[in-house]
């Protein structure tokens, strides 16, 4: 049987025909599918609970830990306090949450889920912190070492950086 070139063509590009992409691209491809997969996902939760992911995040954690102030809701979430802050604003005006000052010393502000919020955490899709979050904490210690390392060098040979990203909301890029 001959093999008309549409079958040539289709057959040079099967998976085991294919010629390995370079380190750099391939490297490349990985951020994106990273990159995508979170967006998606974000997406996603927005459609299923009326919230953004990092709001979700933050009420999740408001919700494991009740009373949390929002230095520790900030320090949980890698994010400025002023951003923490704005999720934490957002919360209670959706009536997620609640906020209660400490008697004892009023700039502290705590953290309290409302029924809402408690119902919200419990339909909501998972993983509640979002899927980069999830796929990091599943890394060993010795791999999320090497990984930061690796992502360390990365960043040191952009020629532009811009360092408040390291606090900047996923959902912010």
């Amino acid at each position: 049987m001959v093999s008309t070139p549409r079958k040539r063509a289709a057959k040079s590009d099967t998976p085991k025909r294919r010629q390995a992409a370079h380190p750099t691209m391939e490297a490349l491809q990985h951020f994106r599918l990273i990159f995508k997969s979170v967006k998606k996902h974000f997406h996603w939760v927005e459609q299923q609970t009326g919230v953004n992911g990092a709001q979700l995040w933050a009420l999740a954690a408001a919700v494991e830990k009740p009373g949390l102030k929002v230095s520790e809701l900030a320090k949980a979430l890698a994010i400025h306090q002023s951003t923490a802050s704005n999720l934490v604003d957002k919360l209670v005006k959706q009536g997620f949450l609640r906020r209660e000052r400490s008697e004892e010393d009023q700039r502290i502000v705590h953290l309290f889920p409302q029924p809402g919020g408690l119902r919200l955490i419990k339909g909501a899709p998972k993983p509640l912190q979002g899927v980069l979050p999830d796929a990091l904490s599943h890394l060993s210690s010795a791999d999320l070492t090497h990984l930061n390392a690796l992502l360390s060098c990365v960043a040191r040979n952009m020629k532009v950086r811009d360092a408040r990203g390291k606090m900047t909301l996923l959902a912010d890029i």
